[in-house]
Order: C-alpha cells, then structure tokens, then sequence
C-alpha cells in the first residue's frame, strides 16, 4: 500500500449518524460561537441605532438624518426607509427584499463578505442622510406632497416591519429546516443499518482490474474531452463554454483534467502523445488572466487586500481545483516540468504580462498545506470566495496534496488529518448525518443572507464522489444515506424523491437545468460501482436531455462544456476507479513498458494502449477517412527485432525507438513485441 492509502485506510470504519455533526441545534460548536457572536454584534446594532430615535422623544435636538442612519444599523435598506418619503422607502424596501433577501448571497460571492455585507449594509445606513432631501427634490419640481408624507414615522414604521418581517421571516425558516432535518435525523437512524447494507449489496460486484478498452460510448466521451484541449494555442480556450461568474474556465480546466486523468490511467496508460499536450495545456490554462484574474477583485472587496496573487491566501476554487491536474502530471507522464522553478506563472492583469505570481507543483502544495496545517480559518477548510468554505473544492486541493505525498514519500497530509477528520465531521456534517453546502466564516448564521436556509440534502451530492479517497467511511455514509433516502428507481429510470427534475437548478448557471444533477449522480453510482442505480441514471438522462444529432458527438443540447465533462468522466469511470488514480496512481508497466508516444490526432484514436512489461497493445481508430498513419513507438529495447500482429518485422534504434507506419480502417489492433 501506497503511504497515503495507509492514512485513508485508518478512516475506512462507517461512523453513525450519531457519531458525527451536531449534538444540539443545528450548528456544531466552532459555528455556534460564531453565530452567537453576530446576534450579540447586531443587537448591539440595533441599540445603537435606537438611540437617535429615543433622544428626540426625550426631547432633545436629533438631526432626521441621524434618526435614519440609525435605522440603517437594525435592517439592511433601513435608512432610506427612516428617510420617510415614498421614494426612499421604496428604495428601502427594494434594498432590503429584493437586492438583501434574493441576492445577497450572489453578491457575496462575486464580491466576498466585506462588500457583501459589510458594504451593503453600510449603504443601507448611509441612505439615511437623504433624509429631508426628497422634500426638496419635490419642492424644485413644484409638487405639494400631502402633509403626512412628511412625516418621518411612515420610514421608521416602514423601516421596523422590515426588520420583524425580514429577521422573524429567516428565524422561522431556519426553525422549519431544523424541524425537517431532525425528522431526517431520526428516519435516518432507525434505517441506519438497512441503508449500508443495501449499499454494500448494490456495489458488491467486483470489476476486473486490468486496463480496459474503450467502447463506443467511452470513445465519444474521451473524444469530446480530447478535442477541447488537444491542438490548442495557449489561451485558446474556444473548446469551452464561458460561464459567466462563478464557473467560468478555472472550473473545466479542472473538470477535463479529471477526466483525461481517468482516460490515460485506466485505458491508455502506455500511450502519452495528445494526451500529453491537454495535459500540459489544462495546467498552462490556469495562469492565463481570464482564468486567475476574478481574483485581484475578490481579495480587495472580500479581504481589503491589493495583493492579486490568486494562491497565496484562500481562494481553493483555484488552488484546490488546480492541485489534482498539476500534481498528477508527474506521475500521468513521468514528466517533472511542473516541478521545476516558476513553471507555473500567473498573470492577473491582462495589461500587465510582466506581473506575474510564480508557483511550481510543490508551492501550490505548501501553501495549502499551510492553511491546513495552521488552522488558518475557523473550521479549518480553506474559503473559496471570501469567508465561504466549501468542502467540494477542499477536497479537490486535499486530492491533489494525497498525490503528491504519494509520488514524492512525503508525510504532508498526515500531519493534519486527524483534525482535519475532527474539522469536517462536526463543523461541516449537517444533523441528518449529511454533508454541508457551505460555512460562512464571518458570521456563524444560515440566515445572513439566506446562503444555506432550507433543507437539501441534494444540494452537494458532489462531494462524495471526492471525499471517497480522503475519508472513506463517511463518504460512504453519506452516499448510502442519498440512496436510501433521497433517490428511487420508478419503471427503469432514477428520480429524486422530492423535487422532478424539471426544477433542479444548475448551481454552476443557476439556471433550471437537470443536467449537472445527473452527472454528479452519475458520477457517484459509477465510482462507487453501484450499476443498478448507473443504469437507471442512463434512462433518465435519455428522458431528461438531449443527445445531438451528430453520429460521433459526445454533446447534449442545453448541456455546458463543464457538465459535458462530468458525464464523460461518468462514462470512463468505474468501481473505484477514481480513488485508484488518487492513491495508487499509473500502473507500473506504464512506467516500463513501450509506449505510443507520438501520433496524429485526431486521425489516429486510440481506444486502449496498455503493456504487460515488455510489449504494447494498442487498438486504434481512424478519425477521419481510412489510410495510413504514422506511429512513433519509445521505450522500446535498444536495436532490438520486434513483431507487429505477429508478422511484420522491425528493428527498434539505438535510443529504443521506432517509426511504425499502420493502416487505419475502424477498430484496429496493434500488437507489438519482441521477435522470437
């Protein structure tokens, strides 16, 4: 066993719901502190706010624009409602409804937690110094208001009811998600025991561990993740879509390595060639500014901080995401370019190419490593945007830290798993015995803004796809729990139980779209080998979506480039394959043996290349019309006779290489060893 799979391994035991996550309320410690800490800071809020209001009925002089500001502290839009004119109140309450309560939480996450809210809420109070102007904007255009719309009491009624309403509105909700999760909570337990057995059932079948070959699907699906990546220009990013705001391209730069990760280790170890250069050109993606430049934005409105270095501090959805592709090349290729000085640079600033923030494999790691391992933020996962955690794009940066640990004998993850494991399963484990969407680490609250209220135990299906090789037990838990739970089987296709498809939203678009949901859902099943409910995600994605026209495409309509790479990667993947790639990595014989080096793409598809030491077996495609095609063969044994198919002769050169020229008419076979 590799060092990591013995540190995983020590997590493989399935904890109780019980044994995870919060023992009162709904909140684990480290949260509540925090959410108590905010309650007491808004009540101090609200008194301070008050006090304006209070002196006037006591009678001594308070400016109305003081009175209002005020009310600007107690509720988001409250100082322009304290203003007292129709306009402003109704600006008010569109602060407070629409831009607070509805958006809010975008906001936040384009702008991080200072703008987010910070600024947000102090440009509600500073609308209080409109007070009295709105009177004046009236008088200029010869209107005489009515003489009660003159009266302040009208905003600061206005502005009170907003903050009951608002406030009292979110407390009931957060009571109501309680109430539902306790009830999961409860069902849960008692199914406990039948929910994993039912799991251990449904994905007891073993899987050949040979290399396998890719049939007709798979090669669609390693095509559509080829042909975006490979022949491509640095910065040519057209083999993607744009998805404005959150995902963009840092996103499916991660999405395609994945899944080009899976394709070279478990069908075509022996063969490097194309692959090689997406590779390459994934890693050379994430320096490019429209890749790591929303960042210089996000650290000076989320953190006050002019520093655009897009790793140096937070922000896993870069480094996290990156860490898999850039940690895995050396081991996928034998390659040790990413290790060197500087091999990675990142350009912010567009019009500034010579403002560079140079990082190798190693860097990446140890600045991770050392947001873990010092406990740099409350519940110990790293931010994405400022001040949110989300444990699917921690386990990406810690997927990436195991590879390297395993690939260079290194002990970085063992120094903080065990609190790592602690972290997780009590801040980030809801009571139901799920796994959370996201912490804030500002405020401690579901409700400020509303960023996790309501109860969706779907919301993050993800992340057990990739918690599986990090903490074994509990993912697997957690799967069990979505299937025994949340999923059923109706007539052959796969549904969620409380919401039709029709209405599942794609967080990445937040759009209405089933898609993504799909294949996430059919990410899991595939990797945890679970074939009845793979199966039944097919039929419901022949329902649900749309396959193009086109004979050899992998694209589905209304489909984006990312979720495209998510159903490919469900059709390479299968029982435990993704957890071999993290903690064992390539096959030895790719190591060894001959391998497929160079050949033209997309002329030449291979669909298995793999060795047993000293030979190499290829099947290869033709991609465009039939003929011959040019193959370079390497690790061959120097100036030595070799077969092809058993007949043709050649002789590798001195350096162990050959040129092999193959006719291509559809499915062909290549079989290469030494001559007897």
């Amino acid at each position: 066993m590799t060092n990591v799979e013995q540190l995983t391994q020590r997590f493989a035991k399935i904890p109780r719901i019980e044994e995870t996550g919060p023992q009162r309320g709904y909140n684990g410690k480290r949260m509540t502190r925090l959410g108590l800490r905010t309650r007491c800071i808004h009540a101090a809020l609200c008194v301070i706010g008050f006090v304006p209001l209070l002196l006037y009925i006591c009678g001594i002089d308070v400016s109305p624009r003081l009175i209002a500001v005020g009310f600007g502290l107690i509720v988001p839009g409250g100082g322009f409602m304290a203003c007292g004119g129709p306009i402003t109140i109704l600006l008010g309450l569109y602060l407070c409804f629409r831009l607070w309560k509805k958006r809010a939480m975008l906001i936040q996450d384009f702008y991080g937690s200072l703008a987010g809210i910070v600024g947000f809420w102090a440009l509600g109070a500073l609308g209080g110094l409109l007070a009295g102007a709105e009177y004046k904007f009236f008088d200029i255009i010869n209107v005489t208001l009515p003489a009660w719309t003159k009266l302040h009491w009208w905003g600061y009624i206005a502005a009170a009811a907003s903050a009951v309403i608002l406030f009292g509105g979110y407390e009931r909700q957060t009571q109501k998600m309680y109430k539902q999760m306790s009830a999961a909570r409860s069902e849960r337990i008692e199914n406990f025991d039948e929910a994993i057995a039912e799991l251990d059932a449904a994905t007891s079948a073993e899987i050949s561990a040979d290399t396998g070959e890719l049939d007709a699907e798979q090669l669609k699906a390693a095509r559509f993740l080829l042909d975006s990546a490979v022949n491509r220009e640095d910065g040519d990013f057209s083999g993607f879509d744009w998805l404005r705001g959150l995902a963009e391209y840092r996103y499916q730069l991660s999405a395609f390595g994945y899944g080009l990760m899976l394709l070279h280790c478990k069908y075509l170890p022996n063969f490097t060639g194309s692959l090689k250069d997406a590779h390459r050109f994934l890693i050379r993606g994430y320096s490019d500014p429209r890749t790591c430049g929303y960042w210089a934005k996000e650290a000076l409105t989320g953190y006050a901080s002019t520093n655009p270095d897009p790793v140096v501090k937070g922000n896993v959805m870069l480094s996290g995401w990156m860490m898999p592709v850039v940690a895995g090349y050396a081991d996928q290729y034998g390659d040790k370019e990413f290790e060197a000085p500087a091999s990675i640079s990142f350009q912010p600033y567009k019009d500034k190419p010579n403002e560079t923030y140079n990082y190798n494999s190693e860097g990446v790691m140890k600045v991770l490593y050392r947001q873990f391992a010092e406990h740099e933020y409350p519940y110990m996962l790293i931010p994405c945007e400022p001040h949110v955690a989300f444990p699917m794009c921690n386990s990406y940066g810690l997927l990436g830290m195991l590879m390297y640990d395993r690939d260079h004998g290194t002990h970085y993850c063992a120094d903080f798993w065990d609190e790592l494991y602690d972290n997780v399963s009590q801040e980030f484990i809801e009571i139901d015995g799920t796994m959370a969407l996201r912490r804030q680490y500002q405020y401690g609250l579901r409700h400020l803004p509303a960023s996790q209220l309501g109860y969706n135990p779907m919301a993050d299906v993800h992340n057990y796809l990739h918690w599986l090789p990090i903490f074994p037990g509990l993912a697997r838990r957690c799967y069990a729990m979505v299937r025994k739970h949340e999923l059923e089987i109706r007539d052959g296709a796969a549904y969620v139980k409380k919401t039709p498809w029709d209405k599942m939203i794609d967080m990445f678009t937040f759009t209405p779209n089933p898609s993504l949901q799909i294949a996430t859902l059919a990410m899991l099943a595939a990797e945890y080998g679970d074939t009845e409910m793979l199966k039944a995600l097919r039929k419901t994605e022949e329902m649900q979506m749309t396959r193009s026209k086109e004979p050899e495409s992998f694209k589905f309509q209304n489909v984006n480039s990312l979720t495209g790479a998510y159903l490919a990667f469900s059709r390479l993947c299968k029982k435990g394959y993704w957890s071999d790639v993290i903690l064992r990595g390539m096959p030895e014989t790719s190591k060894t043996g001959p391998v497929l080096s160079e050949c033209s793409y997309p002329e030449v598809i291979p669909a298995k290349a793999c060795s047993s030491g000293e030979d190499l077996e290829l099947v290869l495609y033709n991609g465009a019309a039939a003929g011959e095609q040019q193959l370079t063969i390497e690790r061959l044994k120097p100036n030595t006779r070799y077969t092809v198919n058993g007949s043709d002769v050649f002789v590798s050169d001195g350096n162990g290489c050959a040129v092999l020229n193959v006719f291509l008419n559809g499915k062909t076979p290549v079989h290469i060893e030494k001559a007897v």
